[in-house]
């Protein structure tokens, strides 16, 4: 069972995981166009992982190109599901909303991309995988630790129940 915090620092771990991402993926994007020209590369492990200067106008894995509104609709109303689940769950485990912030500053990245300049800057270049960006990262990992927070949580419950 996770401790009970007050909701101050409930929200100000949410508030603080997304404006970290949003501030490190737009830096770190930023630091990309300057050094690197568009659809430059620069080696970095050889033959296995690369800085290339990528722009994407579809979604994860090159999807939908060139639908840029469509996906910016569809990230506003991501971020605002990110929003009500925060609000309507109500939960106080520090790792969840951590996890969540992760993923509604991952959505906000992405999204201050397409509607700014059309696009997404994708840089993380691994040999046989698509190119991806810090924002892209943290999408994933915060959804992927609120999956695991699920499992367990299920977990407890069934065991309780059998108990």
């Amino acid at each position: 069972m996770s401790p009970k915090h007050s909701k101050l620092v409930i929200n100000l771990t949410f508030i603080t995981g997304a404006c970290f991402v949003l501030l490190l993926d737009q830096v770190t994007k930023y630091v990309v166009n300057k050094l690197i020209p568009a659809s430059g590369s620069v080696e970095i492990i050889p033959n296995i992982f690369f800085l290339t200067n990528i722009k994407n106008s579809g979604a994860a894995f090159g999807l939908f190109q060139n639908g840029t509104n469509i996906l910016i609709v569809i990230s506003i109303v991501a971020v605002l599901l990110i929003i009500f689940l925060k609000i309507k769950l109500n939960l106080d485990s520090i790792a969840y909303n951590i996890s969540l912030g992760f993923v509604l500053g991952g959505a906000l990245g992405n999204l201050v991309d397409r509607y700014l300049i059309g696009e997404v800057t994708d840089f993380f270049n691994f040999v046989y995988w698509p190119v991806f960006n810090i924002a892209d990262s943290f999408i994933v990992i915060g959804f992927g630790v609120i999956i695991l927070i699920i499992v367990k949580e299920y977990l407890r419950k069934d065991h309780a129940k059998r108990g």
